[in-house]
């Protein structure tokens, strides 16, 4: 079984809303690429080391397990907010990793509606 690499938003959201909407990316990679795939673990719940950045020490584990993948799925956001989406990305381009991107609204309600309160 081929394995998918999801890169999803988790900066600023909860475990539910991360798996929810890891849950609804590999339903689509799956349509998308034609097969069942198996997701990479890329969730982790361990703490960085101390005087680490934390966000680089994640993005720095997360293209780890990307070296493990098959196809890639990915988010589109046309605000760009979220650095380590847009380098994962970037990663799977440059290293010929099969790769599709959804938008973010279609996969994220949570964020959406965190981006039209912060509107009003």
């Amino acid at each position: 079984m081929e394995k998918l690499f999801i890169s999803c938003p988790m900066r600023a959201r909860t475990a539910e809303q991360i798996h929810a909407t890891m849950d609804q990316m590999h339903k689509i990679a799956e349509a998308i690429f034609g097969e069942e795939l198996e997701v990479i673990p890329t969730y982790f719940e361990g703490t960085p080391p101390e005087n680490a950045n934390d966000r680089l020490w994640y993005l720095g584990k997360s293209i780890e397990k990307m070296s493990e993948a098959d196809c890639f799925i990915g988010i589109f956001d046309d605000q760009k907010a979220y650095d380590g989406c847009i380098i994962e990305n970037h990663v799977a381009k440059l290293y010929g990793v099969p790769q599709y991107l959804v938008n973010i609204a279609y996969v994220a309600p949570d964020i959406m509606e965190q981006r039209l309160q912060n509107m009003v």
